[in-house]
């Protein structure tokens, strides 16, 4: 047997206490004269041979109290040798997982956690037998060890291992040196997980199969330390373009029952200083903290929140990339000759809006464009009175919007609602059920008069005091398809009519949007395209879906593998990151092109992503769970983990 923490042990001398306390009391009686004892002999003889050995019990219970006591804080487990199963005489093979996270990085009572349970390490070594052998393996980072060692080589192996800013894999971990262990030709198998029981990583472990082998869990020690950290960043607007101010929303969080005083969290952005503001956070807390930037350059601009003064300080640093474009590409689908007696006045705002807005482009195609363009060439596509759209490019576009681009979509008076209905079906995003109304009629059926003001399309379209009521003037709708809306997944009503039906609605999906119409682009549906909203209206809505995958944040999470799709020659694509060159798994699919690597060895920062001509920054940053400290406990690992 060993002992996580032997220097209790010393607490074994306190045993003699009792006894000594006992060995002074013992006192030879006194002679007192007394006019008979004959009544007290048989007294002599029961009662008090009664209570001495009740004496002697209870001195024994307060010896092995103290020796019971001091054994439980020297956290006595069982070596290698004596925790398997099998022939203890055999020799055993001892897998070890160290946690080498961050949060080991805090100090307890035995010192650094690390160093502790490397010192752990040492003592399983040195209570196997010769004959044993080992596996070392890290928790986060790079899995760089994979062989069995001999005692020597595990001391040494351990030597070069140390605390790693970097992704947490220690399920996979796990599974993997069970694995291990399981095919090993050894009869006696044990492994050994050394952490500090945080719960952000042992909950992973509840799909874990350990089958018949050995697992011991050994927990280091639970810390209090005060940590401030960044968990949230978010902007009001994807529509972000050079020399035009947007706001950054900061939020953090205090994560310990330790207030937060005397901090600061500064902003830095394009190399300069874009502002502070100190910090006082409840504990638990967590606060929003609004800063203001402007790119003054197309392409990817770096920015770093810092947080200064916190106690714990390895996740004080957070990087972040905003992806400015050059100009957002609009593929404008329609109908080859118009079938309709009115023209649609989409061309007619393409035009003004490329005439007027340089960070805006569009190409006019049919249908057939379907068969030969790679549609990561573009930003957004443009379905504009379109009677069937071809099947065959559904899952192209169903991947063009999950990779980050925008669809938005305009029906023909004489559309297939079957058609269009299994294209909705793809978003999980409702379906057509009807048609309202007679087409160029002139006969209002509803009039449009309910905008969503607060979504980020409209951000600072309207002026107005902020009691004001918003106003404008309503159009009139002749005739609509009727859109029944799906509840599954983020989907808004930027415009409904009076009767409450859905006039223009967004739906999420994947990094990207799909916008519906219930209306066409020309006179015969209504009277919208002569309004003065129109044309702000749709140009907003052009805008925003073409914004999605470029205007923005890109952010990889450490602990995953990278994935990044995009517009990029494949055979020339390189990962940088430091110093390092990296030549990725490259996969063509319908949006472009797909890269792919497994990052375990990657730590905060930013990442390039180029060929010969394009070059695009991303930034790195660890999970937020890997900043909560919250251990544990015994009977929830046992839940995790069946019969540890």
């Amino acid at each position: 047997m060993s002992f996580l923490n032997p220097i209790f042990l010393f607490a074994l001398m306190a045993v003699g206490l009792p006894l000594l306390i006992h060995l002074l009391n013992l006192k030879r009686p006194q002679k007192v004269a007394f006019s008979t004892l004959a009544f007290f002999q048989e007294l002599k003889n029961t009662t008090i041979r009664r209570i001495r050995i009740k004496r002697y019990l209870l001195l024994l219970l307060r010896l092995l109290a103290i020796a019971c006591l001091a054994f439980v804080l020297a956290r006595p487990f069982l070596p290698p040798a004596l925790s398997s199963g099998g022939n203890s005489q055999a020799p055993a093979l001892n897998a070890i997982l160290l946690d080498n996270s961050i949060s080991m990085s805090r100090i307890g009572k035995q010192g650094p956690l690390f160093e502790y349970a490397r010192e752990i390490v040492e003592d399983i070594e040195a209570s196997a037998k010769d004959e044993d052998r080992f596996m070392l393996q890290l928790t986060n980072g790079e899995g760089e060890y994979t062989n069995i060692l001999s005692p020597a080589n595990l001391l040494n192996t351990l030597d070069e291992t140390e605390i790693k800013p970097a992704g947490n894999f220690i399920l996979n971990r796990l599974n993997g040196l069970i694995e291990s262990v399981r095919e090993a030709p050894y009869q006696n198998k044990n492994i050994f997980v050394i952490t500090d029981g945080q719960l952000s990583q042992l909950s992973n472990l509840q799909d874990l199969e350990k089958d018949d082998i050995s697992l011991t869990v050994i927990d280091v020690g639970e810390v209090d330390v005060q940590n401030t950290m960044v968990s949230d960043l978010t902007t009001s607007t994807n529509m972000i373009g050079t020399n035009i101010p947007f706001s950054l929303n900061v939020e953090l969080a205090n994560q310990s029952d330790v207030a937060a005083v005397n901090q600061f969290v500064s902003l830095e952005f394009e190399g300069q200083n874009a502002g502070q503001y100190s910090v006082a956070l409840a504990p638990g807390e967590r606060k929003i903290y609004t800063f203001e930037i402007t790119p003054s350059q197309t392409g990817s601009s770096k920015g770093k929140l810092i947080i200064e003064g916190d106690e714990f300080q390895p996740d004080n640093e957070y990087y972040f990339t905003v992806q400015v474009p050059e100009a957002q590409n609009v593929l404008w689908v329609s109908e080859e000759k118009p079938a309709q007696d009115f023209i649609s006045y989409t061309g007619a705002m393409l035009r003004v809006a490329g005439e007027n807005d340089a960070q805006l482009t569009y190409q006019e195609a049919t249908t057939d464009i379907f068969d030969t363009a790679n549609l990561s060439d573009f930003d957004a596509i443009l379905l504009d009175g379109v009677t069937d759209i071809p099947e065959y490019s559904f899952q192209a576009l169903q991947s063009f919007v999950q990779a980050g681009g925008g669809v938005i979509f305009f029906p023909s008076e004489n559309g297939d609602l079957g058609n269009y209905n299994d294209l909705l079906a793809q978003f999980n995003d409702g379906r057509f059920v009807g048609i309202q109304g007679e087409y160029a009629s002139f006969n209002s059926v509803a009039t449009a008069d309910e905008l969503l003001e607060d979504h980020p399309a409209f951000n600072g379209l309207f002026e107005r005091d902020q009691d004001e009521q918003l106003r404008f003037t309503s159009p009139e709708i002749y005739y609509y398809l009727k859109l029944a809306t799906s509840n599954t997944g983020t989907g808004f009503d930027l415009l409904s009519m009076n009767n409450g039906d859905v006039l223009v609605h967004e739906k999420r999906f994947g990094e990207g949007n799909l916008v519906i119409a219930a209306i066409g682009n020309d006179p015969g549906w209504s009277n919208f395209p002569v309004k003065p909203l129109f044309a702000p209206f749709y140009y907003r809505i052009l805008l925003y879906s073409a914004s999605s995958d470029q205007g923005g944040f890109a952010n990889h999470q450490l602990g995953n593998t990278f994935s990044w799709m995009g517009n990029i020659e494949g055979e020339e694509a390189v990962i940088e990151i430091a110093d390092d060159v990296i030549k990725p798994t490259i996969d063509v699919v319908s949006s472009g092109i797909r890269l792919r690597y497994p990052a375990e060895e990657w730590t905060p920062g930013w990442i390039t992503v180029k060929d010969e001509s394009k070059s695009y920054v991303l930034s790195s940053n660890m999970s937020t769970e890997e900043s909560n400290f919250t251990e544990t406990g015994k009977q929830q690992l046992e839940n995790l983990i069946d019969g540890i």
